[in-house]
């Protein structure tokens, strides 16, 4: 069997087999290239993400005191919260969010407040549409380990969900349609079907190397085409007349 003839049967038989992960491959690619990252992250969906403290705190309660009160503080953080100052106090039990005013412990976030929270954060217009407490199976769109949260949607042309932190009132993240395409996208171009991470896994470092075998059959297969078609018997008395 000639060279020619065995990198064609390469060609053909490879990309048979990996032929509609390269399809996959290049339209997830297109999608990723053309669509803005910025718009993807959803920055045009939120506002208020970084409140400026207000103006009088002379009469805030004593940090030392806060410390004092919660065993292991890893980190704490005096922050704005619709127009109101906050500690933000982590522990290795978790964050609690303190009125920096009166010193007092706030609850943990309901869904009346989950909802104004969304609204504060939120750049369009709408009311919030719905609230849930996610406890536990998280969807695809936010991380197991960021559980709590309350997700509150909007129904906008976007089809936004803001979550929020139910122990700190911080806006943990945002998705949409766009997002969530591209995520889907993301999934298909490295072939992690759950958890949509894993750049290496053994499946998506097969397909690439048999994909890469059958491209390189078919750049051998491609030199032998010009070759030959250099060698026809047409081509040749061109040349000769030509001489």
């Amino acid at each position: 069997m000639g060279r020619a003839s065995l990198s064609r049967k390469i060609h053909k038989w490879l990309f048979l087999f990996v032929g509609i992960q390269a399809l996959l491959w290049t339209l997830s690619g297109v999608y990723m290239v053309v669509m803005d990252l910025d718009f993807i992250h959803g920055d045009h969906l939120v506002k208020n993400l970084s409140e400026p403290l207000p103006a009088n705190l002379e009469q805030l309660a004593p940090t030392a005191e806060i410390l004092e009160r919660y065993r292991g503080v890893k980190h704490i953080q005096l922050k704005a919260l619709q127009g109101n100052p906050y500690y933000v106090v982590k522990t290795g039990e978790g964050a609690h969010l303190v009125d920096a005013r009166s010193g007092r412990e706030v609850p943990p976030v309901d869904s009346t407040r989950a909802r104004a929270l969304a609204e504060h954060y939120y750049s369009g217009e709408l009311p919030a549409a719905s609230a849930e407490l996610i406890t536990s199976n998280p969807p695809t769109e936010v991380p197991s380990r960021a559980l709590p949260l309350w997700r509150v949607n909007f129904d906008d042309r976007y089809g936004t969900s803001l979550y929020i932190d139910p122990s700190t009132g911080a806006l943990a993240t945002r998705r949409h349609n766009y997002w969530r395409a591209f995520d889907f996208f993301w999934m298909l171009h490295i072939m992690d079907y759950e958890e949509r991470a894993d750049i290496h896994n053994p499946l998506l470092l097969v397909i690439s190397i048999v994909s890469l075998t059958g491209v390189l059959a078919g750049l051998i297969l491609l030199f032998y085409s010009f070759a030959r078609r250099g060698k026809a018997p047409g081509n040749a008395a061109t040349a000769g007349g030509a001489g």
